[in-house]
């Protein structure tokens, strides 16, 4: 399959976000989540058909393939991960956190975001319950101290 613009991506995204507990959405409830007129969800929505991504009969409800959910949660785990990422590990607030990882879920090699993932994990809770890089991560930066990461 063609790669995806970033455009196509969020429509995926926000009909999966939007439908998790629920096989199926509406245009005006897309439109509201990415702050765009309904029209401009009909065209985008016709684009995600056509590919086999989404069944979107004309004033009905949208739901997606298959194929379209696989990609969708592609794109949704992408986000979440650099939404841990920024929150957890650097200690961004999360509502920069949200609009910077809408940005960065769709410029980050594949590569990249595995790495990533795979340091959330190695950074994940001690056996104490502490997250140890976070936190000497965050004295550092209020600090400017560096730590002894040896032990």
């Amino acid at each position: 399959m063609k790669e995806l613009s970033q455009s196509a991506q969020d429509y995926l995204e926000a009909v999966y976000e939007t439908g998790r507990n629920r096989e199926v959405v509406r245009v005006s409830e897309i439109a509201d989540r990415l702050g765009v007129k309904m029209p401009s969800v009909v065209t985008a929505l016709r684009r995600l058909a056509r590919r086999g991504l989404v069944r979107h009969e004309r004033y009905g409800y949208v739901a997606l393939t298959d194929t379209g959910t696989a990609e969708a949660r592609r794109v949704s785990e992408r986000h979440h991960a650099i939404v841990r990422f920024l929150v957890d590990l650097l200690g961004v607030d999360a509502r920069t956190a949200e609009i910077d990882a809408c940005q960065m879920e769709h410029a980050v090699s594949a590569r990249t975001m595995r790495r990533m993932v795979r340091f959330l994990d190695f950074a994940a809770e001690g056996p104490d319950g502490e997250r140890r890089c976070a936190g000497m991560f965050r004295r550092f930066v209020d600090s400017g101290a560096r730590c002894d990461c040896a032990g």
